[in-house]
C-alpha cells in the first residue's frame, strides 16, 4: 500500500437494485437529507442519475470523513449505483499542499545551512512536527468515521430495495 493511499483510502462500492433508474433515484431521493442543517444521523447529499454525492451527518464535524460519489447505470436487472468511499477531494488538495510545503521548506532549511551538521536537525524539527501533525490530523478524522462507509452502505441497500422504500 502507497501512502497516498493509506492517507486518502478510496473503497469502490456497487450496489443493485431492482427498480429502474428513475425509481431508484426517487427512493434514494427520499432518504437523503437535504437543507436541513440541523439534522444529526441521517445521511446527507445530493441525489441524481448521473451524479450521487452522500455522507453521513453526525452532530460532530468532521471534515475527514469518507464521501460516497457515484451514479446510477442501467442493467438488465433494474440500475446499479456505481461509486467510490473517498475523502473529499478539498481535504486532498489542502492536505497534499500543507504536507508538501512543510517538507519542501524543511529541505529548503537543510541545504541553506551547508556543512553546519549540528544546525540542520534542529531545522528540519518544525517542518516534520507540521507534516506529522497534518497526517496525524488526517488519520484521526478517519478514526472518527470509520464507521460511516457502514452506515451509507446500509441506507442505500434499503433505499434501493423496494418501490415501496
Amino acid at each position: 500500500m502507497s501512502l497516498w493511499t493509506w492517507l486518502f483510502p478510496r473503497l469502490p462500492a456497487v450496489y443493485s437494485s431492482p427498480l429502474s433508474r428513475e425509481q431508484a433515484v426517487q427512493a434514494l431521493r427520499a432518504t437523503t437529507a437535504r437543507g436541513n442543517i440541523t439534522a444529526t444521523g441521517t445521511i446527507a447529499g445530493s441525489v441524481d442519475a448521473d451524479r450521487v454525492l452522500l455522507y453521513h451527518r453526525r452532530a460532530m464535524r468532521n471534515s475527514f470523513k469518507p464521501h460516497f460519489r457515484g451514479r446510477f447505470v442501467a442493467s438488465t436487472q433494474g440500475c446499479e449505483l456505481r461509486g467510490v468511499f473517498a475523502p473529499p477531494l478539498l481535504v486532498i488538495v489542502f492536505l497534499s499542499f500543507w504536507i508538501g510545503f512543510c517538507l519542501l521548506g524543511t529541505v529548503v532549511s537543510v541545504l541553506q545551512l551547508g556543512q553546519q551538521s549540528s544546525l540542520q536537525m534542529a531545522t528540519a524539527i518544525p517542518g516534520l512536527v507540521m507534516a506529522g501533525f497534518g497526517v496525524g490530523l488526517v488519520r484521526l478524522g478517519q478514526h472518527l468515521s470509520a464507521e460511516d462507509p457502514a452506515i451509507l452502505s446500509r441506507v442505500i441497500r434499503q433505499a434501493l430495495q423496494s418501490p415501496s422504500a
